[in-house]
């Protein structure tokens, strides 16, 4: 009789827990994706156990409520069946139905205005505050020198008795297309913003383009891309075999030009940057594999957390936390890291928050962009099945569409038509995705300015000294203030 008690009692407290279970572990999808209030968000990462000694983990919280007036951008999702085809690669011509209305975001529910794809209005271009002028001498600069600094080192590599030129030839297909170069600009600025001189940074820049070059051969390939930097993806002019040894191949050149660092920058802190760069891949890898198999499963139930998560291992780390920390490591008059925990930190949650809010407008562009100017794929994301913040977000709120939504994105890219890519951005549409998406960024950008300016060894501007063989005096601290602007106004 006791067993029996006691067994009861346990079945009853068991039952009990199930039942009762806190309300914060049965928080429904749509809240996790759309935070109401004032509800802040945590975002974490790891960084370099090196370095950091007893604290690995950084976090920032931030508060996706967006309250700022007169901040709005109104964009249009009018996909025309010959604006879709235009922009993809697949076949079949039908008459495709304009998507009905336009989207306008407008933070202050106030005033609402068309903007055609991939286009900013006057008005919001008055109200951006970037310098223009700043990022485009400073972007420009950074491409004269590390497109020169790499095209040396292939043909140093070339020149080596025995080596198989044909291959060299490849290495500068991808590098001497026009990209951003945001990357070599961040590492530079950030060098100098710290009391470093430019041709210092140089090499680690040059670096970093190099394995940003990889990275993209490497993910053409395997997310079946068509296009990049207005042109055909590597693997679709040459091959997917060959252009896998040319991305390899890049990987071993961008290892090269990192060991000059020893006798340019000293052993310490060329080091330091090797950890950098080593932590940057393994997270980088990590979060190629996150959304690979989010595709591979067809996932369905993802959450702005999640994207969080894959976004700051795939895209933060490698585009903005590692330039800016190399940055620091190179400029800083210290070659302990030992010395540098505070403002590593400090750049690493800068660069994680901006990072994703980056991410995010580069999605958007995806969906909204001009291939002219995006260099990209319109609608290649969609193609693809990629997770972004956007697709989770319609797959959340949008209802019965979602089976519908969710059978397309199985597909295979080469049987999905314009007629379902329209569909998609249609639910996106109706369902606000888009205008969720400009939101969370617009977010995160204003989060990533309060840490910007909390930066105190950041310094404002740096004159170019006598001493130092640099000719752009804008890569400092003025260039990365206009960078926070430019991520998410940018439409390119």
């Amino acid at each position: 009789m006791l067993l029996e008690i006691f067994l009861f009692a346990i079945y009853f407290g068991f039952f009990t827990w199930l039942t009762y279970k806190p309300k914060s572990n049965g928080v429904s999808q749509s809240k996790l994706l759309l935070p109401p209030g004032d509800e802040a968000i945590k975002i974490v990462t790891a960084t370099p156990k090196e370095q950091v000694h007893n604290q690995p983990l950084v976090a920032v919280e931030v508060n996706l409520s967006n309250k700022s007036k007169n901040e709005y951008i109104s964009s249009r999702l009018t996909a025309r069946r010959e604006e879709v085809e235009e922009n993809s690669t697949q076949s079949g011509r039908s008459e495709l139905n304009s998507v009905e209305g336009e989207l306008a975001i407008a933070l202050n529910n106030q005033s609402r205005q068309s903007l055609q794809l991939g286009e900013i209005p006057a008005t919001s271009r008055e109200e951006l505050k970037y310098d223009n002028q700043i990022i485009n001498e400073a972007v420009e600069e950074s491409r004269i020198a590390v497109v020169q600094k790499i095209k040396e080192f292939v043909e140093q590599k070339n020149n080596i008795t025995g080596s198989y030129k044909p291959l060299y030839e490849l290495l500068t297909d991808y590098p001497f297309r026009i990209g951003k170069m945001l990357r070599p600009t961040m590492c530079i600025s950030v060098a100098r913003a710290v009391g470093g001189m430019g041709q210092d940074a140089l090499t680690s820049a040059a670096a970093l383009e190099l394995y940003h070059n990889a990275f993209l051969i490497h993910d053409d390939i395997e997310d079946g891309s068509e296009s990049r930097r207005g042109k055909g993806t590597l693997h679709e002019i040459i091959g997917i075999p060959r252009a896998i040894n040319v991305g390899d191949a890049t990987n071993v050149l961008a290892v090269g030009l990192l060991l000059e660092n020893l006798s340019g920058i000293g052993v310490a802190k060329a080091l330091n940057v090797l950890h950098e760069i080593e932590f940057m891949a393994q997270q980088s890898v990590e979060g190629q594999a996150m959304e690979l198999d989010w595709v591979a499963s067809n996932a369905s139930n993802l959450t702005d957390q999640d994207y969080f998560k894959m976004c700051v291992k795939k895209t933060c780390w490698y585009t903005f936390i590692t330039p800016c920390r190399i940055g620091l490591i190179v400029g800083h008059p210290s070659a302990s890291g030992k010395d540098l925990v505070k403002q590593l930190a400090g750049v690493t949650r800068f660069g994680m928050i901006l990072g994703i809010a980056f991410q995010i407008q580069d999605d958007l562009l995806n969906l909204q962009g001009k291939i002219e100017t995006y260099g990209k794929e319109i609608g290649g994301d969609i193609y693809e099945g990629k997770r972004t913040l956007m697709l989770n977000h319609v797959l959340a709120h949008s209802g019965k569409a979602a089976e519908q939504i969710l059978e397309i994105l199985a597909l295979p890219r080469e049987k999905k038509t314009p007629d379902q890519l329209a569909f998609i951005m249609e639910q996106m549409q109706l369902c606000g995705s888009i205008e969720h998406g400009w939101k969370v960024a617009r977010s995160l950008a204003k989060k990533a300015e309060e840490i910007f300016e909390s930066l105190d060894f950041i310094r404002p501007s740096t004159a170019l000294r006598p001493e130092e063989q640099w000719g752009c005096p804008v890569h400092d601290g003025r260039f990365i203030k206009e960078l926070i602007n430019y991520v998410i106004y940018r439409n390119v």
